[in-house]
């Protein structure tokens, strides 16, 4: 399906719902006609019925894949709390057909970008509302992605044996929310904003 078809398809499904038990299902608030959704460490609103989107405190519209994200979350939302057990990616419904996706779009320039730098993840993590996380591993941080998707990331720092990685984590209650492609987005976004907050450090070393 293209963007635009995706679009126009989540709009209509959008058009469908009641706004109070959406927002009470997904953890999002409705006020005043708006949806707010907090989104890593940005908020995003979506007006009902009209269906226009806006980031808080930015005058640039959101990309139209995070508008049609923000959409699938409210309209898939039934309410299950999360799980508590973290599962691997592999392990999300049809996996498969999205793994290279995802390591195009998420673990490869994490990798390459932190693979041989804990602190500056670490950094990074705090950064966005990172928490650290109890788990084995050079660097462990867990994000609210959205208010019932927690999402995890897990730096492994290699050695002249072994190659660094990075192991993302989702609830075991994540597809109830969102379909495996959309949370592929997910943490698309995870490593934009990751990788937003390192580039801004290393501005500020260099001033």
């Amino acid at each position: 399906m293209g963007l635009e078809t995706a679009y126009r398809v989540a709009k209509e499904d959008m058009a469908q719902l009641n706004p109070a038990v959406a927002a009470s299902m997904s953890g999002a608030s409705f006020d005043k006609g708006r949806f707010t959704i907090p989104f890593f460490n940005r908020r995003f609103s979506i007006s009902f019925p009209g269906l226009e989107a806006a980031e808080l405190g930015c005058d640039a519209p959101p990309p139209k894949v995070l508008e049609i994200l923000l959409m699938h979350y409210l309209v898939n939302a039934d309410g299950t709390p999360p799980a508590g057990t973290w599962i691997t990616y592999r392990q999300l419904p049809g996996a498969n057909l999205f793994e290279q996706r995802f390591a195009n779009l998420v673990t490869r320039p994490m990798l390459q970008r932190f693979g041989h730098d804990a602190e500056g993840l670490r950094r990074a993590a705090a950064a966005i509302g990172g928490q650290p996380m109890h788990r084995s591993g050079d660097v462990a941080f867990r994000f609210m992605a959205l208010p019932r998707i927690p999402v995890g990331c897990v730096l492994y720092v290699g050695d002249e044996e072994m190659a660094s990685s990075i192991s993302i984590l989702f609830d075991a209650n994540a597809p109830q929310y969102l379909p495996t492609e959309d949370l592929t987005i997910v943490t698309s976004f995870l490593n934009s904003a990751l990788a937003a907050q390192e580039r801004a450090s290393g501005d500020r070393e260099v001033k």
